[in-house]
């Protein structure tokens, strides 16, 4: 963020509460089990609020989706798919990891290369000019079965070794694909880190062509060989408290929030399924734990949600004038947001914040849009962003 005439503004948090997302890898409409769990996800999301990003394989094996809607099963994968669409589309936006997760394809011809490579092993050698049309493949298929998708998320470490031509071939990509110019990645994870934060890794202000990379804090819950043998529920509690202690007072979840991180952890779609469903009892058991540790401190996010935040943070400029009773701020941005949030040494008694010339509402913490509120000595605004926002602050000395 650059700052004129203003050195201490600062960008906060969205509204002033912690971003959480859920990023759910691995699931395939081509699973068998995948129909028998889905319903159950959805009415969980429903229920809870969560948000974040929720993948779709592009290939249902033997096929990609699109042809799956016109072989012999197209009934069930058409009623799937509108399951993600109309009940967990809404909170999570939808990613391919890549086309199948595993063998090559051959652009040409639709089969598999041969002999068998993984994705991820053969993306390591290669350039944004082979990956974007392997990539625009994935987001093409999922795009023809009425799902556009916002980002993409690398099966296992997929352009790792190249992460500036996999950047580039992203945005590429959605470019072409679906006509977006801000996008982003999930690759990176940090369990262990003290501060994780999304990064920006490849800007283009004049053309306002961005591209996040955005790193989970946390994974699927480790193991524990002693609690093999003991009743799923006392299971589900004790894993749980790998994310988040019943009282709140620990966990990796906790401390990425006290550490002032964004909180944004994934699960595996089969882990969720597996041992009686284990992996979902733990994820219920942990989102209801946040809920009442973090309260009003967190807000869900999907994932594109928290890139464009992240995005607009390190790009936007700020010109401020004061002149008597009336600071003036002046926002440029090439990425507008909801409800950016910024804060400021307080110049006077404030006493009005107008919008645009409409003025803006006080009140308490936690902000919405079009809000403002007063904290030790600082004046903290929410505001929808745009390419060009004016705030002007009047009050006295």
């Amino acid at each position: 963020m650059q700052v004129r005439f203003q050195p201490d503004l600062r960008v906060e948090k969205p509204g002033l509460r912690t971003p959480v997302s859920l990023m759910i890898d691995d699931s395939s409409p081509g699973e068998p089990i995948y129909s028998e769990f889905v319903e159950e996800f959805s009415r969980f999301v429903e229920e809870t609020g969560v948000k974040g990003k929720f993948t779709v394989m592009p290939y249902t094996f033997p096929e990609a989706l699109d042809q799956a809607l016109r072989g012999e099963r197209p009934a069930r994968i058409r009623r799937l798919l509108e399951e993600v669409r109309r009940h967990i589309a809404p909170n999570f936006d939808i990613t391919p990891e890549m086309l199948t997760h595993n063998p090559v394809v051959d652009l040409r011809t639709g089969g598999f290369v041969y002999p068998c490579v993984p994705e991820h092993i053969w993306s390591q050698d290669q350039d944004a000019e082979t990956l974007a049309p392997y990539i625009a493949r994935a987001l093409q298929i999922l795009k023809e079965v009425g799902l556009e998708a916002t980002g993409v998320t690398s099966p296992a470490n997929f352009g790792r070794d190249v992460e500036g031509e996999y950047a580039r071939a992203v945005l590429e990509a959605q470019k072409q694909v679906n006509g977006r110019s801000l996008t982003w990645y999930f690759l990176h994870v940090e369990p262990e880190a003290g501060t994780v934060l999304p990064r920006l890794v490849l800007v283009d202000e004049a053309r306002r062509e961005a591209v996040v990379s955005i790193t989970s804090g946390y994974g699927d819950y480790r193991r524990d060989p002693e609690l093999e043998g003991r009743p799923i529920p006392e299971k589900a509690l004790r894993y749980a408290d790998q994310y988040i202690a019943p009282d709140g007072g620990g966990g990796r979840l906790v401390e990425l929030f006290r550490a002032g991180s964004y909180i944004i952890f994934h699960h595996h779609w089969w882990r969720m399924m597996e041992d009686c469903r284990l992996g979902f009892e733990v994820l219920r058991e942990v989102v209801g734990r946040m809920g009442e540790a973090f309260g009003k401190g967190i807000r869900w996010m999907r994932t594109s949600e928290v890139a464009e935040y992240w995005a607009a943070s390190e790009c936007v400029e700020v010109e401020a004038e004061e002149e008597g009773g009336e600071l003036r701020l002046e926002f440029s941005s090439p990425f507008p947001c909801r409800d950016f949030t910024v804060s400021l040494p307080s110049p006077m008694k404030v006493e009005v914040v107008l919008k645009e010339g409409r003025e803006m509402v006080r009140t308490k913490p936690p902000l919405t849009s079009n809000s403002w509120c007063t904290m030790g000595g600082r004046l903290y605004i929410c505001f929808d962003l745009d390419f060009r926002t004016t705030i002007l602050v009047r009050g006295r000395r």
